[in-house]
């Protein structure tokens, strides 16, 4: 299936060096500071928020030392947004923590299933990063729920590297893409904006006003990052 991955050059040009975008593992904390770290044996996708992720990687956008108001693309010039574009196998794929922690709010069966073990995660159930943590711990209990996990927040996980050859285009960002691509990732955002994010990734991206380079695969082999 088709799918994005939104990244930063430097991560690119990294990725085509090793031949593979590998998960997080230990190597780093990721690039969401201020939250949990995501599941090391992940990489996380996307067929609605490629554009946002390739922009907080390249821009830091999640840094907590950038005062509210005060960020300029511009900073940050010594690196790009770029968008890849990928096809995975669906064997791969499981749900995102962060779309199970939300759908737990309020779906019963997954509250009914999760009860019982949260006993071992810190203040239980009712506290959203013991969820969200449960859910990274436990990831191989929902594999089912991948798709669940896309059509409800539009993301998923990827278990394991994905080689260099599954890469079918790159975009690289114009930073001005920063205001046309905001979102707020919630389930009730996604119910009634998701068909937009996901043109964004399908066919906005893709275009003059979103990009100012566009890679297609046979380009990639030879071309100079």
């Amino acid at each position: 299936m088709k799918i994005y991955h939104g990244t930063s050059l430097k991560n690119l040009r990294k990725i085509l060096k090793q031949k593979n975008i590998s998960p997080r593992k230990k190597r780093d904390n990721g690039n969401w500071a201020t939250t949990l770290k995501s599941n090391e044996e992940m990489v996380y996708l996307t067929n609605s928020y490629a554009c946002y992720f390739a922009l907080n990687t390249a821009y830091h956008l999640a840094d907590d030392d950038i005062p509210e108001g005060s960020y300029n693309p511009a900073d940050y010039d010594d690196d790009k947004a770029v968008v890849l574009e990928l096809e995975v196998s669906q064997k791969n794929l499981y749900p995102d923590e962060d779309a199970m922690e939300q759908l737990s709010r309020h779906e019963g069966w997954i509250n009914d299933h999760i009860k019982e073990f949260m006993s071992d995660y810190g203040e239980g159930i009712e506290y959203m990063a013991d969820r969200t943590q449960f859910f990274i711990d436990n990831y191989k209990t929902f594999k089912d729920c991948w798709k669940l996990s896309l059509e409800t927040l539009g993301t998923v996980c990827h278990k394991g590297s994905i080689h260099s050859n599954n890469i079918t285009r790159v975009a690289y960002l114009h930073p001005h893409v920063i205001h046309l691509s905001q979102p707020t990732i919630t389930l009730q955002n996604f119910k009634h904006l998701g068909e937009n994010y996901k043109k964004e990734c399908r066919e906005l991206i893709w275009t003059k006003e979103y990009s100012s380079k566009i890679l297609n695969k046979k380009q990639l082999k030879t071309y100079s990052i």
